[in-house]
C-alpha cells in the first residue's frame, strides 16, 4: 500500500515538473509577448548559400532580387587605384623551343561546304567542359595566360563562337562585342579570373574617376568589376563579369583567384542567361578592353589561333570571315574586329593586344594540324598552321598576296 502511495507521488510531483518546464520553454507567439518585446523589430531574417548548392539562392522570390538601387545621378566617391605591382612570373619550362610559326605561301581554295560544329557543351546532358590549364601560365614569353576562367569547368566555360569578340553578330545586326559570353543557366557560380580588389558591385555600371563622370551602361544588369593587385606592361588590369543573377561581394572588397563573387543570371539586356567577361588595360574604360581569350587560360591539351588580316594599304581588315578547318571540315569560325583602334582613327570599340596586334582570335582549339581560310573581298586564301598546347600560334595575311581562283575554261560551243 505505501509502495502504491509512494509511486502515484512520484509520477504527481514527474507530472507538475513537465507541466513547468513545457510552460517556461514554451515558444513565444505574437499574444504571449510583452509589449515592450513587440515594441522593437526583429533583425530581418539572413540567409547563408549553401556553396554546393548555389542554385537554392535563386529559387523563388529570390530570382527577381537586384543587389542595389541604380546609382544616384551624382557624383561617386573619388576612386583611388590600389598599388600597381607588376608581374613578376617565372614562367614555368617549356614543352617545346617557342618561335614564331612558320607558313606555306598562301595558295587558294574552294569554299569549303561542310557544317560547322558548334563546340558550346550542354551542361543539362552532362556535358562539361575540359578543364583549364593552371594559371599564371605563358609557356611562350609573348603569351599571357593569367586569368582562370570565371566559370567552372563543371558548368559551360566555354565561349559562344557566333558572337566573338570584336564582332557584331552572324548577320551585322547587334552592337561591337567588347568581351566574350559565357552560355550558362541562372544560379552557377561565377568566380573571380585572378586576384584583386572588387571597384563596382551593382545593378547598372555608372563610373566616375576623380569626381567626374565617365562613362555608363545600364544593359550590363549586375556587373561586379575587379582591379588586379598586378598589371601588364606597367599598366593596371581589370576584369568584368555582367549578367549576374546575383552579387555575392561589395565594392572595396578583395578577392582571391577563384573566389565566387557572383551567380551567372540574365540581368541587363540579353536575349538569354550568360556570363559576359571582360579584360581591360591601362584603365577601367569600356574602350580599352582585349580579347580574353588570349588572357584566358585554354583548356589542357588546347591552344589558341590568332592572326592579322590587312589591306594593301596596311589597315587591318574589318569584318572579314575567317574557317578554321581541320580535314575538310569546319572547326569553328569567326570574324576579324569591327572599328578597332588603329593609328590615325579618333573613334574605336575594341583593341589588339600589345604583344600579337591581332584582328582575330580563335580560343580552346585542340592541339593538332589546321588550315585557317580567310575570305577577303570575294577570294580565299589559306594557311597551315600547328596548334600546340598552352600557347599561342600566329597567322598573318595580307591583301596583296590574295590571288583569285582559277576560272574554269568556257565550253567550245557546238
Amino acid at each position: 500500500m505505501h509502495k502504491a502511495i509512494g509511486a502515484l507521488t512520484v509520477l504527481a510531483l514527474s507530472g507538475v515538473a513537465a507541466f513547468v518546464a513545457l510552460w517556461l520553454f514554451r515558444p513565444l507567439t505574437a499574444e504571449s509577448e510583452s509589449p515592450a518585446a513587440t515594441s522593437i523589430a526583429p533583425p530581418p531574417p539572413t540567409f547563408t548559400p549553401r556553396s554546393s548548392a548555389w542554385e537554392d539562392v535563386v529559387q523563388g522570390e529570390l530570382l527577381a532580387v537586384r543587389t542595389a538601387p541604380p546609382p544616384s545621378p551624382t557624383p561617386a566617391p573619388t576612386h583611388t587605384p590600389t598599388p600597381l605591382l607588376l608581374w613578376q612570373h617565372t614562367p614555368t619550362p617549356v614543352r617545346f623551343q617557342p618561335q614564331r610559326p612558320t607558313v606555306a605561301p598562301p595558295t587558294a581554295v574552294n569554299s569549303p561546304q561542310a557544317p560547322a560544329v558548334a563546340r558550346n557543351n550542354d551542361p543539362r546532358r552532362g556535358e562539361f567542359s575540359p578543364p583549364p590549364e593552371q594559371v599564371p601560365l605563358s609557356l611562350d614569353p609573348r603569351d599571357h595566360f593569367w586569368f582562370r576562367r570565371p566559370v567552372d569547368s563543371s558548368a559551360n566555360s566555354a565561349s559562344l563562337f557566333l558572337y566573338a569578340y570584336g564582332s557584331d553578330g552572324p548577320n551585322n545586326e547587334w552592337r561591337i562585342h567588347h568581351g566574350i559570353d559565357l552560355p550558362n543557366p541562372i544560379g552557377k557560380e561565377v568566380r573571380a579570373a585572378a586576384a584583386g580588389r572588387v571597384i563596382w558591385a551593382a545593378d547598372n555600371y555608372v563610373w566616375y574617376e576623380n569626381g567626374r563622370y565617365v562613362e555608363s551602361a545600364y544593359s550590363y544588369g549586375n556587373v561586379v568589376i575587379i582591379e588586379h593587385n598586378f598589371g601588364f606592361q606597367g599598366k593596371r588590369l581589370y576584369t568584368l563579369y555582367a549578367h549576374l543573377q546575383l552579387i555575392l561581394v561589395s565594392a572595396g572588397q578583395d578577392v582571391q583567384t577563384g573566389e565566387i563573387i557572383g551567380l551567372s543570371g540574365r540581368s541587363g539586356v540579353v536575349s538569354g542567361p550568360h556570363v559576359h567577361f571582360e579584360v581591360r588595360v591601362g584603365r577601367n574604360s569600356y574602350y580599352e578592353t582585349r580579347n580574353p581569350l588570349l588572357w584566358m587560360a585554354p583548356y589542357e591539351n588546347h591552344g589558341v589561333v590568332a592572326g592579322r588580316v590587312t589591306l594593301s594599304n596596311g589597315a587591318l581588315a574589318e569584318d572579314v570571315n575567317v574557317v578554321l578547318m581541320k580535314n575538310g571540315r569546319k572547326v569553328d569560325t569567326t570574324t576579324t574586329y569591327v572599328n578597332p583602334r588603329q593609328p590615325n582613327r579618333r573613334t574605336w570599340n575594341v583593341n589588339s593586344d600589345e604583344v600579337w596586334r591581332e584582328n582575330f582570335v580563335i580560343g580552346d582549339v585542340p592541339a593538332g594540324i589546321y588550315e585557317v581560310v580567310v575570305f577577303l573581298n570575294g577570294r580565299r586564301l589559306v594557311r597551315d598552321v600547328t596548334v600546340r598546347p598552352a600557347t599561342t600560334s600566329f597567322v598573318d595575311f595580307t591583301e596583296f598576296e590574295v590571288v583569285p581562283l582559277p576560272q574554269p575554261s568556257p565550253t567550245p560551243a557546238g
